[in-house]
């Protein structure tokens, strides 16, 4: 029997995926313990609605169910920092995060603060039973429910806690400094603070804060850790011998102190300590992050216990699979042959690099720039501590970098340098980052400059119009051509400009500083046969036009 399809009816029915229907279906798979399907579905609905801050809480709730209570922790406060304090019960499962990370200081702050701003919530029952362990079954002390001023601190230390963590250090200590002042009795800040100090390369200050500290706390684990990391940063080995012997003998019971502890004896080369104590902290059972178990890998290798060491690094893989961190270090203890010294590996959780060469540092990735505390880090110290080339590469870095941490740091390097050259470059990287004119120093006139934008200033290339226009260009000079291999250009094209200002060659008029250093190069490579460069080239190099770059040489060839 033949059907007569011309009778048959298609009707077409709409399927509505609107973000509601993410979230009811990731709420199904969540109730069947399907983590990896709620957490997609949940995406799924913050993609459609990404200010929704109940579906931003619900992937929060699935992070914390499979472990990953720092990552939940993240989502949380952004939800507190877009939609403020009445999602009050977004402290309440921040403060299960914090205990779960065995950060009780934390975990005690968030269920306090839950219960200060609603102390008949649904979850004051949990959150008071929560304080009782933390005050009873780890014998520390009870704090009183502080408001107002107490509990904005709370809020600016874990804001300082953060800036720390992602690099942005001279704004966590900005922060911690604001803290201690307003209230010395908060520990954590003080210990935080003494690290902010180091990690921008102020040791003496950093060395100041502890001992403060200690005069404060004469038994704070924190702080006689830092203190041990900077004896052994200034070779003090008498009183470092004598600290890492009273620090062999300490027994912490909290597990945040344990993992301080072990990470300190690991940093100060005392691998064996450093295994006992992770191996103890990871038969505890609670969970730990990936670099936590890349850490006693290290303390394992370098005591000698290899097995052990492949072991954790197959636990890094699990819980962290792209970084590559654990499959490096696993390959590279497989290779090593019997008998060979066993490579010294540092307790930072990144593969290996050659060590970073600021002269060369704007080849380096923007973003890895922005986002790697370690490179931050190295940054600032360069800029305190690093040969003259050196400081001119980082500042040309900063610029690069260009956020609010960066002009910072090129602001203060401003303030508290008396070297003329290293004013100008932080001059012009402020410039490149279109920040404001600080204000004046001896050396810059504040008729000249002051109430200008730096930009405005750079870009005013008028040849004698200005001396601070005409000492920019030698300052462009020094910062374009401060690698190494280029001091001899650097010094030739420095006489060159010079040569050129004192005998009044001052007609032309070019707006781009760069144009004059790109037409100095090309003047020293024609001059070496070797080394000889089109002038297309070394505009397309600097970012201005083949004209500009001829009209510069032409005024500087009647030198010859």
């Amino acid at each position: 029997m033949k059907q007569n399809k011309s009778v048959v009816n298609k009707t077409i029915i709409h399927f509505n995926q609107d973000a509601r229907f993410f979230v009811e279906r990731g709420l199904r798979f969540l109730q069947r313990y399907d983590y990896e399907k709620a957490m997609r579905s949940f995406r799924r609905a913050i993609e459609q609605e990404p200010k929704n801050a109940e579906y931003q809480c619900h992937l929060a709730s699935v992070l914390a169910e499979i472990g990953n209570f720092q990552a939940s922790n993240d989502i949380l406060y952004d939800v507190l920092e877009k939609c403020g304090p009445q999602m009050v019960e977004v402290y309440f499962y921040m403060a299960n995060n914090y205990a779960n990370l065995e950060d009780y200081e934390m975990a005690e702050e968030m269920a306090i603060r839950y219960l200060q701003l609603e102390s008949d919530g649904s979850y004051r029952d949990d959150a008071e039973e929560l304080l009782d362990y933390i005050y009873f079954e780890l014998d520390m002390p009870p704090r009183h429910f502080l408001a107002g001023e107490r509990e904005d601190l709370y809020s600016k230390h874990e804001r300082a806690r953060h800036s720390l963590e992602e690099g942005r250090f001279l704004e966590a200590l900005e922060l911690l400094k604001e803290i201690v002042e307003s209230d010395p009795s908060f520990m954590p800040a003080w210990n935080n603070l003494s690290l902010a100090y180091y990690y921008v390369g102020d040791f003496q200050q950093a060395m100041t804060t502890i001992e403060e500290t200690l005069e404060r706390d004469h038994g704070n684990l924190h702080a006689l850790c830092n203190l041990a990391v900077l004896l052994s940063h200034h070779n003090q080995a008498k009183e470092l011998v004598t600290l890492i012997q009273m620090l062999k003998k300490v027994v912490p019971y909290h597990p945040d102190h344990a993992y301080k502890l072990a990470t300190t004896m690991g940093v100060l080369g005392q691998h064996e300590e450093a295994y006992h104590l992770y191996a103890k902290m990871l038969k505890s059972g609670r969970p730990h992050e990936a670099c936590t178990y890349h850490y006693a890998a290290i303390s394992a290798y370098m005591s000698g216990r290899k097995e052990q060491a492949i072991r954790w690094w197959l636990k890094v893989k699990q819980l962290d699979p792209d970084s590559g961190v654990a499959e490096y270090y696993m390959e590279m203890v497989k290779a090593e042959k019997d008998g060979q010294t066993r490579e010294v590996i540092p307790y930072h959780y990144h593969q290996p690099q050659q060590e970073v060469s600021w002269e060369k540092a704007p080849e380096t990735g923007v973003e890895e720039l922005k986002n790697d505390p370690m490179i931050r880090a190295s940054l600032l110290w360069a800029l305190q501590h690093g040969r003259d080339e050196v400081k001119f590469a980082v500042l040309q870095t900063l610029a690069l970098i260009g956020d609010a941490e960066a002009e910072a740091a090129v602001r203060q390097c401003y303030y508290q340098t008396d070297d003329p050259q290293l004013q100008k470059l932080a001059l012009l990287a402020l410039a490149d980052m279109g920040a404001e004119m600080p204000t004046a120093k001896a050396s810059h006139t504040a008729e000249g400059m002051a109430g200008t934008s730096v930009r405005t200033e750079a870009q005013r290339i008028e040849t004698g119009s200005s001396t601070d226009a005409v000492d920019s260009v030698e300052a462009m000079i020094c910062r374009s051509l401060c690698a190494e291999g280029e001091k001899e250009l650097r010094e030739w094209s420095v006489a060159r400009w010079r040569s050129y200002v004192q005998k009044g060659k001052r007609s032309v008029q070019v707006q781009k500083i760069v144009a004059w250093v790109a037409a100095l190069e090309y003047l020293y490579g024609a001059s070496k046969d070797d080394k000889k460069q089109s002038q297309a080239k070394l505009a397309e190099k600097y970012g201005v036009s083949p004209s500009t770059v001829s009209k510069c040489v032409k005024a500087l060839q009647p030198l010859d």
